[in-house]
């Protein structure tokens, strides 16, 4: 942790544990990328949700080369990388005390475009796999003009910080009496039962498809 992701809100909350970082990465599905765009006088910020997917110490980031966000990341422009996981609604006495349960990682740098043939067919490949583990080998690989019309970008760790919120409603003591009901809602990722396209519906589903699952301790496809 340096100054630039130095917690300085509620810095108890703050997660030190390189593998407690990785977990939160290999859990989410979704990051919120964002960047200063553009030049003068049309500077402005842009956060686009993406697909990624960690890989070691590394995150990888993937798009069209036509996306103004790649364009500029990989143009040398620091970017900052943002992955949420809810986990439960936080309901007080007060509407000042209602919170979110959550656990968040930022990362912070300078992402780098992947460009060697190989390493960009095993970064799409681990793009898969941190979706749907075992996806990869069931389909057909990547054509080389697929690999062409995609950008993937690499952004080390290092710079990368993790907040989290546990436990109940944090209430005044003056309102502990208060008659309102105050407690957790607990929130995760609904998983419904899959759906076959016209072109699949009479074959079984894969075992990697029909149990598919997110959460703490579930086997994710982690690199390590």
């Amino acid at each position: 942790m340096n100054a630039k992701t130095q917690l300085n809100r509620k810095p108890s909350r703050a997660v030190f544990d390189r593998n407690g970082i990785y977990a939160v990465l290999d859990e989410g599905l979704v990051a919120h990328v964002g960047l200063i765009a553009g030049d003068t006088p049309d500077v402005h910020p842009i956060v686009i949700p993406m697909l990624y997917a960690r890989d070691g110490d590394m995150l990888l980031l993937h798009g069209s080369p036509a996306s103004r966000l790649l364009r500029n990341a990989k143009g040398g422009r620091d970017v900052c990388v943002t992955v949420t996981l809810l986990d439960a609604l936080v309901l007080a006495r007060s509407g000042l005390h209602h919170s979110m349960n959550y656990r968040s990682v930022v990362v912070m740098g300078c992402a780098s475009e992947i460009t060697d043939p190989d390493a960009k067919v095993a970064a799409l490949d681990r793009l898969v796999e941190h979706t749907v583990p075992g996806r990869s080998k069931q389909i057909r690989p990547a054509h080389d003009k697929e690999v062409k019309a995609t950008t993937v970008l690499i952004l080390s760790l290092d710079e990368c910080s993790m907040k989290v919120r546990t436990g109940g409603p944090i209430d005044d003591l003056d309102d502990l009496d208060e008659p309102s009901w105050a407690g957790l809602v607990p929130l995760g990722v609904f998983i419904g039962e899959p759906e076959p396209d016209e072109g699949s519906t009479g074959d079984p589903v894969p075992g990697h498809v029909a149990f598919w699952s997110r959460g703490p301790g579930q086997v994710n496809g982690r690199a390590g």
